[in-house]
């Protein structure tokens, strides 16, 4: 076997096309086939089929809910791996076990592993996708590491993503649905739930985020039709008490629980994840109250409504939807009441433009704009203009203006409209 370095690896990856469109076309919902990986797989000896899973579906609060529910896992010393997207520096942040990133080394020598199998493949015409190599190199790391648990976060949509080639898994969780890729999933929140729900599988049992009821009753229908598997609405958590440095809230059942996260929508993925936890001890495995409470505590998710600093608050929020933009104004006007926002902007072209604008105008005291780190950006210049026709001051950010130029002059500061733009101001 051929052994590739960590950067031929990479250098492999960065030449990639994303998705591949299946010959003659189709319509867009249908432009996604798992044939190919499933191909591979089957050459590796379907190793996706010798791991316990958590798969991860939705439109906001993926991110954040398995990030909480692996700090309960580690809590209560469960090996567990997940499988996340997208990176923001490094395709390594994507494979974590124990919430360690994938070394240099391991993700060489992985890669080496599945490589011969996609070139017997390509040999023979059929195609991976970059992000179906990835997937395909995550079952076989976890393998590697013993992983007790995988969490697979859905890339995009769920029925045809690249993570959807897993046998039953022991939970399956659907964040909030809302509005998102629209062109791949449909224009309706019946639609987009129905792509969504497709990682339902007979065997399962689904904890669920309060829907909107067309989301509601697509979930239940699909549960039904896969043998009725069992399905759990999770009751909003009740906000006990909140500052800018954390939050205490109460689920249902009265239990009580702290957590640095903020942003209003985060005691509400801790919820969600909380139900999973639950779950995971009704099928055998020892997490205490304890390691929940304690897991909870100790979670970190970058960019999610993040305080960067103080005086004056400084925050950045990766929302990059309809919903992302709705819960960030109603984060801001519960943190900062009566405060205008001087936003620092960068949105990728083919998002709700109009719409996050329309919502988070009112707030807005300035605007600097940015490109995103992606080709789909929408560029500085453009964006400004959408939003002083919006009656609001917004330029371009030039580079001899810096964030601590900007904190001078603002009472608030928030970095928003892309998770890419996360790598950009970390260190703002």
């Amino acid at each position: 076997m051929k052994e590739y370095s960590y950067s031929q690896a990479i250098d492999f990856f960065k030449n990639m096309p994303h998705f591949i469109p299946p010959k003659g076309g189709g319509a867009k919902k249908d432009y996604f086939s798992l044939d190919a990986e499933l191909m591979l797989l089957e050459k590796l000896d379907k190793p996706q089929n010798k791991l316990k899973y958590v798969h991860i579906a939705g439109t906001n609060g993926k991110g954040s809910t398995t990030s909480y529910l692996a700090s309960i896992l580690n809590e209560a010393s469960v090996v567990t791996g997940a499988f996340t997207s997208p990176f923001l520096y490094r395709y390594n942040e994507m494979f974590k076990v124990n919430g360690d990133d994938i070394s240099d080394v391991d993700f060489a020598e992985v890669f080496s592993e599945v490589k011969p199998a996609y070139d017997e493949l390509a040999a023979d015409g059929v195609f991976v996708s970059e992000y179906e190599f990835l997937t395909v190199m995550a079952f076989i790391y976890f393998l590697k590491k013993g992983c007790e648990i995988v969490l697979l976060e859905v890339s995009m949509g769920g029925r045809m993503d690249t993570t959807n080639v897993i046998p039953a898994p022991l939970v399956s969780i659907i964040t909030p649905i809302s509005y998102d890729h629209m062109t791949i999933l449909g224009n309706t929140l019946t639609e987009i739930a129905t792509e969504k729900a497709g990682i339902i599988k007979p065997g399962t049992a689904v904890v669920s985020a309060t829907q909107e009821p067309e989301v509601q009753k697509v979930l239940r229908v699909t549960c039904k039709s896969n043998d009725n598997v069992p399905i759990e609405f999770v009751e909003p958590a009740k906000i006990l008490s909140r500052d800018i440095h954390g939050q205490s809230f109460a689920v249902s059942e009265g239990l009580q629980y702290e957590t640095t996260m903020l942003g209003t929508y985060q005691i509400d993925n801790a919820a969600v994840a909380i139900a999973a936890a639950r779950k995971l001890m009704e099928k055998g495995y020892h997490i205490t109250e304890e390691s929940i409470r304690k897991g909870i505590a100790n979670t970190k998710w970058f960019g999610r409504f993040t305080l960067l600093s103080d005086n004056p608050p400084l925050v950045i929020d990766g929302g990059h939807n309809r919903q992302g933009a709705k819960v960030l104004r109603e984060s801001l006007e519960t943190y900062f009441p009566g405060k205008k926002v001087t936003f620092v902007l960068g949105i990728l072209a083919d998002k709700e433009v109009d719409l996050i604008l329309d919502t988070l105008a009112p707030m807005m005291k300035k605007c600097y704009t940015v490109a995103v780190p992606n080709p789909r950006t929408m560029k500085p210049q453009a964006l400004a203009g959408m939003i002083q026709e919006r009656g609001i001051e917004a330029e371009p950010l030039d580079s001899k203006s810096t964030i601590e130029d900007i904190k001078k002059q603002s009472e608030v500061v928030c970095l928003a409209g892309s998770l890419y733009l996360i790598s950009l101001f970390d260190k703002a």
